[in-house]
């Protein structure tokens, strides 16, 4: 087991104890705190665990927290939960913050694609974004660092920049990036944010969850719920060459996803509403082709009726 120092130790749980009161500026060096030595990590997730802020391991790979109330909290109720892959030092660790719903700018930029059209934008000097199908992203004319994803999905790369951070909104969350690769999702209430390069800080009210690369967060707003996962980074933005993984999602936003990215239009009756996909699937983009194998994933018959794919369930087709 690694030998954490009483420095160490007293140093993590200063950090701890600050989880409340911390700035934008304080999250960032605490990220690189982290990150400069595995002991810290480690240091402080001994600590979130003997407090009691965590109900399981940090090593789970889909724990299911709620999303918690907007309320200081006393310090055992504060938790920090550090998921993801290794980052190759302090130097290399970027910082993706979700924060409260600010007001959003207004003056805003239109981009937005039609279902299975794709398209690539620069932000400004070393930023751009590479937005799917079925998306609309709105872009701030005189701050063209600060954008709101409305529907769709979209891959980041963000150059950084300390005087002028990069801010992205979606629904009642916003994520601040200083410099890293990441894909999010919106989907309704469901929002998704998977990292491929950096670190995030994930902040609804006043309690913490930290992921690194190789590490997802799912929000479901309407369900008060935050659920974390773990995803290979080279699958993140896997949607450009028509990888796509899931993990727990319900058939209809698959479905939904797939016609997004490809326009295929996909119906589904409701007896498959209740099932779940979890793995990864390769999609060619051809319905011909990919239908039959998106019905055998989530165990359904298909038909064509010369427009749309309708998918059945088994049990719907037996006399």
């Amino acid at each position: 087991m690694t030998r954490i120092t009483q420095e160490i130790a007293d140093q993590a749980t200063d950090w701890l104890m600050r989880q409340d009161d911390m700035a934008a500026a304080d999250w960032l060096r605490f990220v690189g705190w982290l990150e400069s030595d595995p002991r810290h990590a480690e240091a402080f997730d001994r600590l979130t665990l003997a407090d009691g802020a965590l109900a399981t391991a940090p090593e789970l790979a889909t724990p299911v927290l709620p999303l918690p109330a907007n309320d200081r909290g006393s310090p055992s109720r504060r938790r920090l939960l550090w998921l993801g892959g290794g980052l190759a030092g302090a130097a290399a660790a970027a910082a993706v913050t979700l924060l409260a719903l600010r007001p959003a700018p207004v003056d805003m930029q239109v981009a937005e694609t039609r279902p299975g059209e794709t398209r690539q934008i620069m932000l400004d000097e070393g930023s751009r974004v590479e937005l799917a199908g079925g998306s609309r992203l709105l872009i701030d004319r005189a701050h063209p660092r600060q954008v709101v994803i409305e529907r769709g999905e979209a891959l980041f790369h963000v150059r950084h920049d300390a005087a002028d951070p990069f801010v992205l909104r979606s629904g009642a969350l916003t994520v601040r990036d200083v410099g890293t690769v990441f894909n999010v999702a919106r989907d309704g209430a469901a929002f998704r944010v998977e990292v491929a390069e950096g670190a995030v800080l994930f902040q609804p009210g006043r309690e913490a969850i930290a992921l690194r690369a190789g590490a997802s967060l799912s929000v479901r707003e309407d369900l008060k719920e935050v659920r974390l996962g773990s995803v290979d980074p080279s699958l993140v933005g896997g949607w450009r060459s028509g990888r796509l993984s899931f993990s727990q999602t319900p058939v209809p936003e698959v479905l939904r996803t797939i016609q997004r990215l490809y326009g295929i239009q996909l119906v589904a009756d409701e007896r498959l509403s209740s099932r779940t996909v979890t793995g990864m699937i390769s999609l060619s983009g051809e319905a011909h082709t990919d239908v039959p194998h998106i019905a055998s994933l989530v165990g359904a018959n298909w038909r064509t009726d010369g427009e749309r794919w309708i998918l059945s369930s088994v049990e719907e087709a037996q006399p």
